[in-house]
C-alpha cells in the first residue's frame, strides 16, 4: 500500500492486525467504544457566591479607592450646595479625592500582580485562594497564564456592561461567566493540595 508520498505501509491483514494509536473522534453525542476510558463530567464548578466572595477580596483596594473618591467627591457637592455667593472651600474635598485616586492607581499594580501574574501562572488569586476555588483553562484543565488572565479580566467588561455576563454562573451547566465563555476557562473548588 502507499500513500501519496509514494511511501510504502505493509499492509494489515486480518491474521495479523496493526494496533491504531489514533485518538476516537470526538464530537456531540459520540459514546467512545470499549476499551477507551470516557472522563466522567465535572462537578467541581465554583459556586457563584465563591466567586462574588474571591472577587470583592481581589478588588478590595479598588473598592476602597473608589470610596474615598466619591466621599470627596460628595464633600465637594456639598460645600457648593452650602456655600452661597461665597467662595467654597474645596481643601478636605480635593484630599479625599487625590487619596482615593492614588489608591486606585495602586490598586491597579495589586491587580496586576495578584490577578494577571499569579492567578496565571498558579490558577489562584489571594481571593481565590481564600475561597479555595481555581481558575484553569477547559481544555488544559491547567492554569492560564499572565497574559491570557490579562486578556479574562479585559472580556470581563462585557459581564460589566451587560451584568447578566456576572449572573450568568447561577444558571449556566459550567458556572461560566461570558468572559469564561469567550477564553474558555473555567473555575473549579480546588483540591486540598493546591
Amino acid at each position: 500500500m502507499t500513500d501519496q508520498y509514494r511511501s510504502q505501509w505493509p499492509e494489515a491483514s486480518p491474521a495479523n492486525p496493526q494496533p491504531s494509536f489514533l485518538q476516537p473522534p470526538i464530537s456531540p453525542g459520540y459514546s467512545p467504544g470499549p476499551g477507551y476510558f470516557a472522563a466522567p463530567p465535572r462537578s467541581d464548578y465554583a459556586t457563584w457566591g465563591q466567586r462574588v466572595r474571591a472577587r470583592l477580596i481581589d478588588q478590595g483596594p479598588t473598592y476602597l479607592g473608589l470610596i474615598i473618591f466619591y466621599a470627596g467627591y460628595l464633600l465637594s457637592v456639598i460645600e457648593l450646595s452650602r456655600s452661597s455667593g461665597s467662595t467654597p472651600d474645596f481643601d478636605t474635598a480635593a484630599v479625599a479625592m487625590i487619596i482615593g485616586l492614588s489608591v486606585i492607581l495602586a490598586s491597579l499594580a495589586w491587580v496586576a500582580y495578584n490577578r494577571w501574574m499569579i492567578a496565571g501562572k498558579t490558577g489562584q488569586s489571594l481571593g481565590k485562594r481564600m475561597t479555595k476555588i481555581r481558575l484553569i483553562g477547559e481544555e488544559t484543565n491547567t492554569p492560564i497564564g499572565a497574559k491570557n488572565a490579562f486578556i479574562r479580566d479585559l472580556v470581563h467588561i462585557l459581564d460589566a456592561l451587560t451584568l447578566v455576563g456576572y449572573l450568568c454562573p447561577l444558571w449556566d451547566d459550567k458556572k461560566k461567566t461570558f468572559g469564561d465563555k469567550i477564553m474558555k476557562t473555567i473555575v473549579v473548588r480546588a483540591t486540598p493540595s493546591t
